[in-house]
């Protein structure tokens, strides 16, 4: 029993310990009474213990009752779902969750059920109380019919609240024949959602411009109406991804795709339909469009991309556009047109495409890299001489490949942190690691501008001839001739032009230097004619 119960029946215990010490008491030995009056105590007694035990039930249940209820009023509360009540006169009787506060931002029992849905939008709040009216006016059956009636959504309080309606019958010695429960639930979050799936579902997730599936799947439908004619087309495909991938990474090429998007949403119209159709890929759909007004924005497009400067290499698309004026072709008609001259677009400027990616990494190189400046053409001249003297028959050495060479054995460099280049003193070995990677960030640049041959000789240009050296560790005359030579006089014009990591050396030095590294570094017979031909006083060697 509780103690609140246990202190209601402090007086009645008082009487039975009364009457107990009257019984063991010998004042009242041989009163007639006496027999009556202990029965009168057993009976008392008798009462007492079954009251209390009655009380001691109710407590028990009431407790359990109050469980169940806390239980009850849990789940509620974390339900994510608000819960009220109210009658004929449309106030709220009672909230049963946690989540009606959280919705209209303040308790609401006693206040209107209509004030609270409308937000002050009269026009709704006239709406629900003619339709909460006819409810209540109606009967049990005929009251839910019309209880549908009621919205099924409401913004509230900047939130969008889902609500759902039920009668609920009363006894029938209730003022109510019924009442209506009202459940709502917040949404907001899961339109949001939807709404995102929706956006993502068309668009593409990088550049936020629609995607491939809008274009096929509503776009066509739209246009296949025929009223956007004359409509224009154009693809664009983005020179140099492949090879930011490679080089750079992969989030250096993102913002090279981002940087291509936002020039084409600068030079766009408002009615144009930009979309990425895949990769390094884009297509431009202009309704009422007619050919001179799509070639003026592709020549939009051509300037934008030349004047932009934030990306790693030259911005750059090849552009093939499409224009029909009758509606006679269809939109994957004119598609496979402009993609057919885009094509024929990057085949003609390929080549100045590459040339202008060699000349941006020159640029860098010297910027950025400490090579100094005229280091390529020193070694090409030095190269083509020291060749010469060697006496190689000419069918084993292509010129051009050392032309070629010339300018990219260097090209790797450009991936290389600053702070490494430039660092005075030996490198750490983590620092070192990051250096050695140039070989093959340099191979797959030169594989990526379409020298293969010149990316194969950039790769070994760092071996050496005792196997010390890297990538591979390739030993003697594995080392290909080209990537020998080149190695002799790459060294030999380093150590004596400018290096701000490094002293330069004179002559004299530079040729000990490679002198020691006979043997090791370099090859043997090739590094002595080197010793011969530069101390015989050629031109590149003075």
């Amino acid at each position: 029993m509780s103690k609140k119960n246990e202190e209601l029946f402090e007086e009645e215990k008082e009487v039975l310990r009364f009457a107990a010490s009257n019984l063991a008491s010998q004042r009242y030995y041989g009163n007639d009474l006496l027999p009556c009056y202990k029965r009168l105590a057993r009976d008392y007694q008798k009462l007492f213990r079954t009251t209390t035990k009655i009380f001691r039930i109710s407590d028990r249940q009431e407790q359990i009752l109050q469980r169940r209820q806390n239980e009850l009023q849990n789940l509620l509360d974390n339900a994510n779902q608000g819960f009220l009540t109210f009658g004929r006169d449309l106030k709220v009787d009672q909230q049963y969750s946690a989540e009606c506060i959280r919705i209209f931002g303040k308790k609401i029992a006693g206040n209107l059920i209509i004030s609270l849905l409308s937000q002050d939008n009269n026009t709704l709040q006239r709406q629900l109380q003619a339709i909460l009216k006819r409810v209540f006016l109606a009967d049990f059956v005929s009251g839910q019919t019309e209880l549908q009636r009621v919205p099924a959504a409401f913004q509230i309080s900047g939130k969008s609240i889902r609500v759902e309606c039920k009668l609920l019958p009363q006894p029938d010695d209730s003022d109510e024949c019924f009442l209506v429960m009202m459940m709502l639930t917040d949404i907001t979050e899961k339109l949001k959602a939807e709404e995102r799936i929706r956006f993502l579902s068309y668009h593409d997730k990088l550049t936020m411009l629609n995607n491939r599936a809008y274009v096929e799947s509503v776009l066509l439908a739209e246009l296949a109406r025929g009223k956007a004619v004359p409509l224009s087309v154009v693809m664009a495909d983005m020179n140099g991804l492949k090879l930011v991938n490679d080089v750079f990474g992969h989030r250096q090429g993102d913002l090279l795709l981002t940087a291509m998007a936002n020039v084409l949403k600068k030079s766009c119209r408002q009615t144009d339909v930009i979309a990425r159709w895949g990769g390094d890929e884009f297509v431009i759909i202009m309704p009422s469009t007619d050919e001179s007004a799509c070639s003026t924005v592709c020549e939009r497009i051509r300037r934008a991309c030349d004047a932009n400067r934030d990306c790693v290499i030259a911005l750059s698309s090849a552009l093939g556009a499409a224009t029909t004026v009758s509606g006679n072709l269809h939109l994957t008609e004119l598609l496979s047109i402009a993609e057919h001259r885009m094509y024929n677009d990057k085949l003609i400027k390929s080549k100045n495409f590459r040339r202008s990616i060699v000349a941006n990494m020159e640029n860098m190189l010297i910027s950025r890299c400490f090579v100094n400046e005229g280091h390529n053409a020193r070694v090409l001249q030095l190269a083509t001489e020291f060749i010469e003297f060697l006496d190689i028959e000419k069918a084993a050495i292509d010129i051009k490949l050392i032309t070629r060479l010339s300018v990219l054995h260097d090209i790797g460099k450009v991936t290389i942190p600053v702070e490494i280049l430039g660092k005075q003193g030996p490198l750490t070995p983590q620092e070192w690691s990051v250096m050695k990677n140039h070989s093959e960030t340099g191979y797959r640049m030169a594989q990526s501008i379409g020298e293969p041959l010149v990316a194969d000789i950039i790769l070994a240009l760092h071996e050496h001839w005792d196997g010390m050296g890297y990538p591979f560790g390739l030993k003697g005359d594995k080392i290909p001739l080209l990537a020998r030579i080149f190695s002799l006089v790459d060294s030999y014009d380093s150590m004596t032009h400018d290096r701000p990591y490094k002293r330069t050396m004179n002559k004299k030095a530079a040729l000990g230097e490679i002198e020691s590294q006979i043997g090791s570094q370099f090859d043997p017979k090739l590094a002595e004619a080197f010793l011969m031909f530069i101390g015989m006083g050629k031109k590149s060697g003075k």
